[in-house]
């Protein structure tokens, strides 16, 4: 859950839509593992670099949020954002934006 934006209203209407970024992050994605292994073996790994493409729609100093869909609710009006991510700038590698 996002408060920052399920506490408000979204209301987007198309030119707000079409206004938003469309960007490519790649960002170091972190490890985690129940499996039973030895110190060599977990002294080993890395972070692995995932890229997410979406929406762009929070971008400050600490985090950027992406959302890969958007729909409007025919009964309210709202906007729905469907596939969002939070990732923290810290494990932001690059970030291409492919609409400007």
């Amino acid at each position: 859950m996002i408060p920052s934006l399920r506490s408000q209203d979204v209301k987007m209407n198309k030119n707000e839509v079409t206004e938003l970024k469309k960007v490519e992050v790649a960002w170091l994605d972190a490890l985690s593992d129940d499996a039973h292994l030895e110190l060599d073996a977990i002294s080993d790994f890395i972070p692995a670099t995932r890229t997410n493409i979406g929406f762009l729609l929070k971008d400050d100093g600490a985090e950027i949020i992406i959302t890969q869909g958007l729909l409007e609710n025919v009964y309210s009006g709202k906007t729905l954002m469907d596939g969002y991510i939070l990732i923290p700038k810290g494990m932001i590698e690059e970030v291409k934006v492919l609409n400007d």
